[in-house]
């Protein structure tokens, strides 16, 4: 009888060396994942303040499920999945927050923060246009679920059935919100596409 793939990753076989009590084996999840995490909650949450926190309480969450820890899959799976959560709670969180309104931001400085942003006419941004930050954009603008595919597709390798694993959807529906995710990244850029070749 064969042992199931996840034994074999070294993130798997560190969480449960720290569930058997070995602290060092945490520090080593730490070390392994944390650019990881970083590179996700980026990703996901644009250029926000709030990344380290979340990252932070990414390995916190991890930590507190130790005993509950359960190896369905490889370990990188399960930090998606918590990273991907607290993304999606902050976003959600920013979402309902009225325009204007006063914010504690992650040093606990007071912050008045707009929900309108200022857009220029894609005419404008194609003459020096940045398509890294242009793609960057049109991501902030897709559905929080659609940019989490694409995110975990195209920047993390992530295959259907590990991001259906992360957004707890099956494979065929991971295949179906990465076209819609495609097909609206694709309607955004296109003014840009458009403005540059006039």
């Amino acid at each position: 009888m064969t042992e199931p793939p996840s034994t074999n990753d070294p993130g798997v076989q560190w969480m449960l060396a720290f569930q058997a009590g070995d602290e060092d084996a945490f520090e080593s999840i730490v070390a392994e994942y944390e650019s990881l995490v970083f590179g996700i909650l980026r990703r996901l949450l644009g250029p926000s303040g709030w990344v380290e926190e979340m990252a932070q309480e990414t390995f916190v969450r991890l930590y507190r499920a130790r005993d509950r820890y359960s190896p369905a899959g490889k370990l990188s799976t399960f930090l998606y999945r918590i990273a991907y959560n607290l993304a999606l709670n902050r976003i959600r969180d920013e979402k309902r927050r009225p325009a204007g309104s006063l914010q504690m931001g992650p040093e606990g400085e007071e912050m008045v923060v707009s929900d309108t942003v200022e857009r220029t006419a894609p005419e404008a941004d194609a003459e020096h246009a940045d398509w890294a930050t242009l793609v960057e954009q049109g991501l902030a603008e897709l559905p929080e679920n659609q940019r989490a595919a694409l995110v975990f597709q195209h920047y993390d390798g992530l295959d259907l059935t590990e991001i259906g694993e992360v957004l707890g959807i099956s494979p065929k529906a991971a295949k179906s919100l990465l076209h819609r995710a495609r097909e609206n990244l694709r309607a955004y850029l296109q003014p840009y596409k458009d403005a540059e070749q006039d």
